[in-house]
């Protein structure tokens, strides 16, 4: 059992609102690759079955917004610390053979608070936006611990400066994003902390009758890089690529949909990719039934390790009143 989206939101002042409670709150714009979009972790034990829409975790945070003119001033103050739901030991998405190792979380509450700002603007045509977020990594690390290959799992404390920007013209729809992330701590150099920079951009087109195609591709930069990294468990490059591409289509009144995704890490495509096909039937408004199958490409990415052998069909029937 667990509680999903539980929130009071209000009105506090005439340009302010309020809002308690577990919530999903998503920066950007690019839809299937993250850049700025780190306020809520993943539910990743099945890598590639879903969108990222219908994976993300609500967090307990307190949101103040204000208004003025065209733009949105948001403050978030975060005390639940809670992080990505990884595959679990012993299945098809589990990447290693042997049990994870002892993962230090930290406890919620305000010693622990995350915080984060972020400032919107929606004008005729486009929109952007800015953000801040003081907040633990969703992603762990591997740690070093005193004696003989003593180690955990760890989040590091990060810092994220980024922004984020968008333009409609005619049919196209132009989209980019970037953060700076600092405090970003790896396995074989234990003593350093690193900075990255994220930068991607994306793509899409509805010129075609009940029709979208869309593109987005994001290159990640470790600043003072150190050849180290490249080895095991690190496996990082100083610049990596991760790619997505989708089209959609719709019939019968948007009640029958088509979604074609591919999904790539590598400039080669070859650090581990993925293909869904999926088909979903409004068959009333209540009743919902979705299918598909999902083929996998491994890779030396996190996560994609092995993955080669988990194709895989699907099937969904969803009722809602």
């Amino acid at each position: 059992v667990e509680l999903l989206e539980t929130y009071i939101q209000g009105r506090l002042l005439r340009n302010l609102d309020g809002k308690a409670g577990r919530q999903i709150v998503v920066w950007g714009n690019l839809d299937n690759i993250r850049v700025t979009d780190i306020l809520n972790p993943l539910n990743l034990r099945e890598i590639g079955t879903t969108d990222i829409e219908d994976r993300r975790l609500p967090v307990t945070m307190l949101k103040i917004d204000a208004y003025i003119s065209n733009w949105t001033f948001s403050g978030l103050a975060i005390p639940e610390i809670r992080f990505n739901k990884n595959p679990e030991y012993g299945s098809d998405f589990y990447p290693a053979d042997l049990p994870p190792v002892h993962e230090d979380t930290p406890e919620s509450g305000l010693e622990n608070m995350e915080y984060a700002l972020s400032a919107s603007g929606v004008f005729s045509g486009w929109d952007i936006a800015f953000y801040w977020a003081d907040v633990y990594s969703d992603t762990s690390h591997l740690k070093r611990l005193p004696g003989f290959f003593q180690v955990e799992l760890a989040h590091a404390h990060l810092n994220l400066y980024g922004a984020a920007f968008d333009i409609a013209l005619g049919n196209w729809l132009l989209k980019a994003e970037a953060a700076h992330i600092t405090g970003l701590k790896y396995f074989n150099t234990a003593n350093d902390s690193y900075s990255r920079t994220d930068v991607g951009a994306g793509i899409e087109f509805s010129g075609f009758s009940e029709t979208i195609l869309g593109l987005e591709v994001v290159q990640r930069y470790i600043h003072d890089y150190d050849d180290v990294l490249e080895n095991e468990p690190d496996n990082l490059e100083k610049i990596s690529t991760q790619s997505a591409a989708m089209l959609t289509k719709t019939w019968l009144n948007e009640t029958l949909s088509l979604t074609i995704l591919a999904s790539a890490f590598g400039t080669d495509f070859k650090k581990g990719s993925l293909q869904r096909y999926e088909l979903v039937y409004d068959i009333s408004d209540g009743l919902l039934v979705k299918g598909g199958w999902v083929a996998y490409q491994s890779g030396n990415t996190t996560g994609f390790n092995n993955l080669g052998d988990n194709d895989r069909f699907f099937l969904e029937f969803k009722y809602s009143f």
